[in-house]
């Protein structure tokens, strides 16, 4: 129910100049004085702005903003809602309908403090480009949705100020572990740093069904502080063509199949070298058998000769049987 007028505070022109146009909520006489259907008020508040602060209307009137920071500040909403300084004239305009906003050119808006409060679905569209510049922070939450970055024909781009980093969090907001997990694909993937680049993981998977090259142009050094498997099922090789430095303490291997190039290397050096030996044994061998042709020649030739002998002895023999059978007819 209204109060009466000669309970306002301030209810003159003098006191706070105002105008204002007041639609009531109905044509009933019986309704309250404000019971609001729409008001437009130009200049400081109005008596009908103070009748809804009595009867705790005052949030069909003003945006709630307003109230919580007239009330945090120590002021009264109602005489604060023309300005923060005194004798500042301000413009009202509430409903319990629609505000309709239409410009066929352009519309501009500029004010020292921006504060909008949507309780529904805030869509904004655009035909031409959207472009905002911020000096101070930006920030972007959903309490509980999805927040999602789109562009349909075009490039999503992130860039940071000189020196200043990028920082990605999957179910945190701090710099302790995170709960959730970052998921990216795409047709390729080229990422090029020019510092140092540090990977701190629990478990890491690594699965390449093409082809993977790794080239590294520096030094590099790989600590492992627990067991290590490695499966190749295929072929494999390794040329360490200037030094190769292994230290093992326990070294257990099993090798189904295993062709080293320095092994083959080595064999047929050896079976070169086996053949040569095997030549010379020959060659050896084929000397001794000539030396042995040769004593078997010079025994042949000895034999040959003690048969010449043998028969001389046999002829002389022969003389001496003959003197004697001569001798014996003598006599």
């Amino acid at each position: 129910m209204a109060l009466a007028e000669d309970t306002l505070s301030l209810s003159n022109l003098n006191d706070a100049p105002h105008a204002y146009l007041f639609v009531p909520y109905n044509a009933d006489i019986e309704a309250d004085d404000d019971e609001l259907g729409a008001i437009i008020r130009l200049g400081e508040f109005s008596d009908i702005e103070e009748l809804a602060s009595s009867d705790g209307y005052l949030d069909e009137y003003y945006p709630k903003q307003h109230i919580d920071d007239a009330n945090a500040e120590g002021l009264s909403p109602t005489h604060s809602a023309s300005g923060s300084e005194e004798k500042h004239k301000g413009i009202l305009l509430a409903c319990d309908g629609r505000i309709l906003v239409m410009a066929r050119e352009k519309m501009y808006l500029e004010t020292a403090y921006y504060h909008q409060n949507t309780t529904g679905d805030n869509n904004l569209v655009v035909g031409g480009t959207y472009t905002i510049s911020v000096k101070g922070d930006i920030g972007i939450t959903s309490t509980d949705g999805n927040i999602t970055v789109k562009a349909s024909s075009g490039e999503v781009i992130l860039e940071s100020g000189t020196n200043k980093d990028i920082i990605f969090r999957a179910g945190t907001d701090s710099n302790s572990g995170g709960t959730g997990t970052i998921y990216e694909y795409s047709k390729g993937h080229y990422k090029e740093i020019a510092g140092h680049e540090y990977k701190v993981s629990e478990t890491e998977n690594s699965f390449t069904t093409g082809t993977s090259n790794n080239f590294f142009f520096g030094a590099k050094s790989t600590i492992n502080g627990d067991a290590d498997f490695t499966l190749t099922a295929g072929g494999s090789a390794t040329v360490k063509p200037i030094l190769n430095l292994s230290l093992t303490g326990i070294n257990v291997s099993y090798t189904a199949s295993s062709t080293d190039l320095k092994d083959v290397y080595l064999k047929v050096r050896g079976i070169q070298t086996s053949s040569q030996a095997l030549k010379t044994t020959l060659n050896n061998l084929k000397s001794e058998i000539n030396a042995i042709n040769s004593e078997v020649n010079e025994i042949r030739d000895d034999t040959v000769e003690l048969q010449v002998c043998a028969e001389g002895i046999s002829s002389k023999i022969g003389e001496i049987d003959s003197e004697i059978r001569e001798i014996k007819s003598v006599m």
